[in-house]
């Protein structure tokens, strides 16, 4: 049992977990009875959640649910279980290795990770459209570009993807033969004007920086779990499993990266495991809906809109300074001036303050009225979520 594998080894290397977790479960249902880890947990434990395995390890940093970075390490048996998973999951939308991507994702901020992500981009054959700093003039641009380069397939952020459809004014001359939608919720109208406009199914995807892809969609729109990387498990507030079909709390475990092992990690979304059997006859585990993943999309006073990783971005170069942010919110006023909230110790605030408010106005809009305060908590909506990026309501 792979579940077991990875307990013995993290009851035996790893820090954090001696003493919290036993190194063998009779069956799968004891695993509801392993501590919950937090996204905090990782954060200030860092180092007591990882060992070093082979020579080839690598950083990974998610914004998270709350808008503080999650920082964690993945080695590369690990990245390559995800790997697999996500071209098995890409090829029941006949897209393969080599297929040329259009990718509707974020620009990274300092030159050299801007030349890292070309050069990966250039590998991997595919072009990117920014989430960030765009407006009419740029969509028109992308289409362009992307008529010239004949992409495959899309990928990317749902937000983005719809906004360069509207700009296509109907019908688009592209042809992808799949658009592949992750990291927010994918409605049943944006995917209708998404197949409308460019003729090809819309496959969703589920995951999250830590962990990776969790589910793909397949061909009758249901989602399968990568049941041989991750255990997904449904609970309620006090991490006990609900009845199976209920909606309730994401926690999953991650079976691949012994490096950093996550066990019941708590992703903040929320959602269901369907009982049913899938049309398409594959008897991999089926993710019902997801509630409560969206990021919103501000606007500046030139009129260019930014996805909301673009803050998300601000927020992991705050990381890699080595200021500590423990919570933050960005939300839009009607004036279109931003209220940011930080939660932070009083010590690290000033520094925090400074390079939030830079950051805004170099590169997101130098007219705007920025106010920035510490908090003690984030409030959550009533969904239970924290929104971190917030639009105009």
């Amino acid at each position: 049992m792979r579940l077991n594998a990875l307990l013995r080894h993290a009851s035996e290397n790893i820090r954090y977990y001696k003493g919290r977790i036993p190194s063998k479960l009779e069956d799968l249902d004891g695993l509801s009875s392993l501590p919950l880890l937090e996204k905090e947990d990782v954060r200030k434990h860092q180092d007591d959640l990882t060992c070093k395995i082979g020579s080839n390890q690598r950083l990974k940093t998610s914004g998270g649910s709350t808008g503080a970075p999650v920082t964690l390490v993945k080695d590369s048996a690990g990245m390559a279980y995800e790997m697999a998973a996500m071209w098995r999951g890409y090829s029941w939308a006949g897209v393969k290795i080599g297929h040329r991507q259009a990718r509707f994702w974020g620009v990274p901020k300092t030159r050299k990770e801007k030349l890292r992500a070309s050069l990966i981009d250039f590998v991997c054959n595919r072009k990117r459209i920014t989430a960030f700093n765009f407006d009419v003039e740029s969509m028109r641009s992308a289409t362009k570009s992307l008529m010239h380069f004949k992409p495959d397939y899309f990928y990317g952020y749902t937000s983005i993807i719809k906004e360069f459809a509207l700009a296509q004014n109907g019908k688009s001359k592209l042809s992808p033969k799949a658009i592949f939608t992750t990291s927010e919720v994918l409605t049943s109208g944006d995917r209708q004007l998404l197949e409308d406009t460019f003729s090809c199914k819309v496959f969703d995807e589920y995951g999250c920086g830590e962990v990776g892809t969790i589910a793909h969609e397949c061909e009758y729109g249901v989602r399968h779990i990568n049941v041989e990387n991750v255990i997904v498990e449904v609970v309620d507030d006090n991490g006990i499993p609900v009845p199976s079909g209920n909606s309730g709390e994401l926690v999953v475990t991650d079976l691949t990266n012994w490096s950093m092992p996550l066990i019941r990690y708590r992703l903040k979304d929320y959602g269901s495991i369907a009982v049913e059997k899938c049309k398409c006859g594959r008897s991999l585990q089926r993710l019902g809906a997801i509630h409560g993943r969206a990021y919103d999309v501000l606007k500046n006073t030139m009129g260019k809109r930014f996805h909301g990783e673009f803050f998300l971005y601000i927020v992991e170069d705050a990381k890699k300074s080595g200021l500590n942010i423990n919570g933050i919110q960005f939300a839009q006023r009607i004036d279109l001036g931003i209220d940011v909230s930080v939660v932070c110790s009083v010590n690290d605030f000033y520094w925090i303050k400074e390079f939030i408010f830079r950051r805004l106005i170099s590169d997101f809009d130098n007219c705007i009225d920025i106010n920035i305060e510490r908090k003690n908590v984030i409030p959550r909506e009533p969904s239970g979520k924290i929104r971190v990026v917030k639009g105009i309501e």
